[in-house]
């Protein structure tokens, strides 16, 4: 686990407030495209930039965010994940939003949201 945090706001910055849970990996794991990052390209999220803001896309993106964070139970380190997608064409004509729920190993629970492109 990364002891720093990292923020996500369509760019990573970095903060040195300590963090002893998830929220990084769960940020990272959702930020980072899949097949980017040279150190493993089946790590991260596919690409949604194309997608188009249908009902249909939105569980495609809901499935491959679960895709996304399944290391993430497969090492242990999340007994759960639950990943939710908020759909409003007319709001929100671009952006699907992402509430993830995970309860950790050690029974906390992580909350976190963001927001994913589609035209």
């Amino acid at each position: 686990m990364m002891d720093f945090a990292i923020i996500y706001n369509q760019q990573l910055d970095m903060s040195f407030v300590p963090v002893g849970d998830i929220s990084n990996n769960i940020t990272l794991s959702l930020a980072i495209i899949k097949g980017t990052w040279w150190f493993n390209p089946d790590f991260g999220m596919r690409d949604t930039r194309r997608l188009k803001n249908t009902e249909q896309n939105a569980r495609l993106v809901k499935r491959w965010a679960e895709e996304a964070l399944k290391w993430i139970l497969d090492s242990g380190a999340a007994r759960a994940i639950e990943v939710y997608v908020e759909h409003d064409r007319l709001q929100d004509p671009t952006r699907l939003k992402l509430l993830v729920e995970a309860t950790q190993a050690d029974g906390r629970t992580v909350t976190y949201e963001t927001f994913k492109e589609v035209v």
